[in-house]
């Protein structure tokens, strides 16, 4: 019930504005009568479901008040102040109306987002090995990490944590591998929990996107880490470091989640002597750990401080409104981590690393900019209809290419996502958008250097369906425009994309531990 009162509430603080603007019609009138009678019956179920009465009533007076001053409008009862509006006044009933309707809205905001978590963190270690048959090792190990790990969790953040260990299939290969590539059974596990946090255990050797061996990377946009533990079983040469059973192995490893999770949780790196887990270097692992450190003073009491947030909200079997609505509160709870990968991943360059795409949308504009047909059009139209068509085609570039490649997370059908998930899904969609502006200023410049150096100045005056021999630079500006926005959409259709590629280079992963 709460999206469709979500809407609903929008609607009437929509109309409030329009009654002060330019008033209401009487269509619209009789609309806000009904959406007013809407919000009076589910007070009313809300009131008889509630346990507590008197306290819910307490809670809610503001609701109340909301819904009996329409009461008084209903009825007429201040017509009295009829002068006060021939001047143009906001008599008492518009400004508690005012009132009313923006605190019902934040009410209904509030409500979309789903009720808040229990202060408990549910996490899980996915095990892949490079061979089946080096799963129970890592099983044990990841069991071992959950043991160390759990009570300076719990310390540092005031909170519960659980943790799960799960087998996932082999890798097959010890070839170096991004995180980006154990993204989609990390995504999926996470919604198949839910999970507030997973983290990717593996002995495959782990590279950043800028092809840097790295031990853990840890994505805070989607709440994953991964981890190699490689380079503790092996030397350089692959021959055996040291035991299984050795504690340096497990204390390490636990060292490295302590550090991933503490960048998922907020913390940054420091180099204050204080922090043994933020201020640990891992260029390489430290060697023999007596004991695994805690939390510094200053990291639990921002952890403590933010124990509230950890949790992760979760909508389960939404709607496609409800999908849309959660995803957007999420990022704007999370705007911060929402921008670190737009700002870091370059979106408006990455057409440039996907030939596939920039082929398809280049070749058909370098066709038609020496069409005549095309410049007939071009001129045409006005500046407002070719900048309409731009925007559009971008719109639906980005949307295209997200859907198709099946991009959002978790890629694989699933009926749960939780809150930084969501976060992750409204980074990769607008990295996109970006990337298709990105592509529209490519060709776009590439047309106006083809126009004003290369297009012969005199060949429009022999094209008999032109009647403009005169062209001037905003009419090659706006042909450009117009050619690019035809490149943008062939080059979304026809692309052929590799979505691991994509991923990859959204910076979903910091590059650095």
């Amino acid at each position: 019930m709460e999206v469709p009162m979500f809407i609903l509430s929008m609607v009437w603080l929509y109309l409030f504005i329009v009654e002060l603007v330019t008033g209401l019609s009487p269509f619209q009138e009789t609309f806000i009568i009904i959406i007013w009678i809407l919000f009076i019956v589910e007070f009313a179920l809300k009131l008889l479901l509630a346990p507590r009465k008197v306290r819910f009533i307490k809670q809610n007076w503001i609701t109340i008040i909301a819904l009996v001053i329409p009461a008084f409008r209903a009825l007429r009862i201040f017509n009295a102040f009829r002068v006060l509006r021939s001047v143009r006044v906001i008599n008492s009933t518009k400004v508690i109306r005012a009132f009313t309707s923006g605190s019902r809205f934040l009410a209904n905001l509030k409500e979309a987002q789903g009720p808040q978590p229990d202060l408990k963190m549910h996490a899980c270690i996915i095990v892949m090995p490079v061979q089946a048959a080096g799963g129970q090792k890592l099983v044990n190990l990841a069991n071992d990490i959950t043991a160390i790990v759990k009570p300076i969790l719990e310390e540092g953040t005031g909170i519960s944590w659980d943790f799960d260990v799960s087998a996932a299939a082999a890798t097959g290969s010890d070839t170096a591998r991004t995180p980006s590539e154990f993204l989609d059974t990390a995504s999926f596990k996470m919604a198949e929990g839910p999970y507030d946090m997973v983290t990717v255990l593996t002995d495959t050797p782990l590279i950043s996107r800028k092809n840097r061996a790295e031990p853990g990377l840890a994505s805070p946009v989607a709440r994953i880490t991964v981890m190699s533990v490689r380079s503790l079983y092996t030397t350089s040469r692959k021959q055996a470091a040291m035991s299984d059973k050795s504690y340096t192995i497990t204390s390490n490893a636990a060292l490295l989640y302590l550090h991933l999770a503490g960048h998922l949780l907020g913390l940054k790196d420091t180099t204050t002597a204080q922090s043994k887990i933020m201020g640990a270097s891992f260029k390489g692992f430290t060697g023999h750990i007596d004991k695994v450190p805690s939390f510094s003073t200053k990291e639990k009491a921002f952890l403590q401080k933010n124990a509230q947030r950890i949790p992760d909200r979760e909508l389960h079997g939404g709607n496609a409104v409800e999908w849309l609505i959660f995803h957007i509160l999420m990022t704007f709870r999370h705007l911060r981590t929402f921008f670190s990968p737009l700002l870091s991943n370059k979106s408006l360059l990455l057409p440039l690393s996907l030939p596939g795409l920039a082929t398809a949308a280049i070749a058909p504009a370098l066709l038609l900019v020496f069409t005549a047909e095309i410049w007939d059009v071009g001129l045409g139209m006005t500046n407002g209809t070719a900048a309409f068509f731009a925007a559009v085609s971008i719109m639906f570039a980005s949307f295209y290419l997200v859907r198709v490649q099946s991009l959002f997370l978790p890629r694989r059908e699933k009926s749960t996502i939780t809150e930084h998930m969501a976060v992750a899904n409204s980074t990769i969609y607008f990295s996109i958008f970006l990337a298709c502006i990105g592509l529209f200023l490519l060709l776009g410049g590439l047309m106006m250097v083809i126009e004003l150096y290369i297009f012969p100045p005199g060949l429009m005056q022999t094209w008999p369906t032109l009647d403009r021999p005169d062209i001037t630079l905003a009419d090659k500006i706006r042909l450009a425009t117009f050619i690019s926005t035809v490149g943008v959409t062939t080059g979304a259709l026809a692309g052929g994309l590799e979505s691991r590629t994509i991923i990859q280079h959204l910076a979903l992963f910091k590059s650095r531990v």
